[in-house]
């Protein structure tokens, strides 16, 4: 008993940690992606420095790579209760989305329990970047 005890208090915490949740969408699949355009909402320099390191942005393209941060989320919400009240629970979040004109392609959002910064947004580029294939 006490050993099924600790190996489920092992797997709890081995579960800890940003997992993102990523959506391809089927029209990702119908043409593919040979450019980009980069939109960070809110703005945010250095963000924008780290994104426009990691792929060669064209303000001409049809493709948008939009990129959706926010810091000091409050949820009033009585969902959540147990768990904010015993444990650490993200404030931050950072979101990606890639569309062609309005129809949505692909998403990736991240819980954090910090400001994005430039390594999030690398790691989440590097995801849609291999998700997608271009």
């Amino acid at each position: 008993m006490k050993t099924l005890l600790w190996l489920l208090l092992a797997a709890l915490l081995a579960g800890c940690g940003p997992k993102p949740v990523t959506k391809r969408y089927d029209a990702a699949d119908e043409r593919p992606i040979t450019c980009l355009r980069a939109l960070v909402v809110p703005p945010d320099e250095a963000l924008q420095k780290s994104l426009a390191a990691l792929y060669p942005f064209d303000g001409r393209c049809d493709v948008t790579l939009e990129v959706r941060h926010k810091e000091n989320v409050c949820c009033n919400s009585t969902h959540n209760a147990a768990r904010k009240n015993l444990g650490p629970f993200p404030r931050h979040f950072l979101r990606l989305e890639v569309r062609r004109g309005l129809t949505p392609l692909y998403s990736y959002y991240v819980d954090l329990d910090h400001p994005a910064d430039g390594a999030d947004l690398r790691r989440a580029f590097e995801r849609v970047r291999h998700d997608l294939g271009f």
